[in-house]
């Protein structure tokens, strides 16, 4: 996949170029490899010092001009840190996000949240108001700046992984969430038969978690820093909360006897209901790793609904 992104973003720049009668050079290759080969927020001149390593004849307007060029076509963005200094990141196949900056050490903490992208859509649509681009930046002091620590360094992750590793993090705290409701109905439930459907679905509730949090580990292994990068996607746990069924009582008291057939149709309430959630977050986003991921589980929650619509349908004549 990274491989087929670099040569995506390549042939993004190589069509610019031609709609807009511009010659392709070396200096420009070389100017593009280096922007896609480095994360983080860079200066014209941070990225001018790396190519000057490789030659010397590049000037420094060529560099500026390419960025400029990789902004226009959407390979990158501009950002201003407040000082004075224009810099640019990555934007292609990233979700578009906003940035925490300390106007001290000028670190960049970048988040995404739904909630607050909800609040922005309706205010734009009370005012029937059409919005081209959208961008919040919030300064201040960090944490470390405040305490008179230094601040950490080490290699930067790329946004898109750290996207996707949110969302494995959303996957997964959606998965344990209906292992513990599976859990906790078989608990309480007086019927066996009832019982033991709870107790058979949280067992495949627990395998699918299983997976996804041994993906999350081997993201974890493979990119440096990965782990400790602050949180990008901001998620209110409550929406998990609220995709969970209420359970019914047949005795009127906190006794439950839920029978196979209803205990399965409770089951398909929540498979359908988590279905429908990530396919809702995977159309949020453009394409990005993290994007897939939502799309994956959406996938995989219908095949389960499926699986266990299956099971009620095979006793439904025994309930009739």
């Amino acid at each position: 996949m990274p491989g087929r992104k670099l040569e995506a973003e390549k042939e993004l720049f190589y069509e610019y170029l031609r709609q807009n009668g511009l010659k392709k050079t070396r200096q420009k290759d070389l100017i593009l490899d280096t922007f896609l080969g480095n994360e983080g927020h860079m200066s014209v001149e941070d990225i001018y010092a790396l190519v000057k390593k490789r030659d010397r004849k590049v000037g420094i307007v060529t560099v500026f001009r390419t960025l400029k060029s990789l902004n226009a076509c959407g390979i990158a963005r501009e950002i201003n840190l407040g000082d004075g200094l224009t810099r640019f990141e990555h934007c292609y196949q990233h979700p578009v996000h906003h940035h925490i900056i300390c106007t001290k050490c000028l670190r960049v903490i970048e988040f995404l949240s739904p909630e607050l992208e909800r609040v922005q859509q309706g205010v734009v649509s009370r005012y029937r108001f059409q919005p081209l681009h959208q961008r919040i930046q919030i300064y201040g002091l960090c944490e470390d700046c405040r305490e008179n620590r230094a601040a950490p360094t080490g290699p930067q992750p790329d946004t898109e992984k750290i996207f996707a590793r949110d969302a494995l993090r959303m996957a997964i705290a959606m998965q344990r969430q209906g292992c513990e409701f599976y859990r906790s109905a078989a608990s309480c439930n007086q019927d066996p038969a009832g019982r033991e459907v709870f107790e058979s679905i949280a067992l495949e509730e627990e395998s699918h978690a299983l997976q996804l949090e041994m993906e999350l580990e081997m993201m974890h292994r493979y990119e440096k820093g990965l782990e400790e990068a602050p949180v990008f996607l901001h998620f209110d746990s409550c929406e998990l909360q609220q995709l969970i069924p209420n359970l019914p009582s047949d005795l009127g008291d906190s006794e439950l006897r839920l029978d196979a057939r209803r205990a399965l149709e409770i089951a398909l309430q929540l498979e359908k209901r988590a279905a429908g959630f990530f396919k809702d977050y995977a159309e949020r986003f453009g394409e990005t790793e993290g994007k897939r991921i939502f799309e994956r589980c959406a996938e995989q929650q219908m095949k389960h609904f499926a699986s266990i619509n299956r099971r009620a349908e095979a006793i439904a004549p025994a309930s009739a």
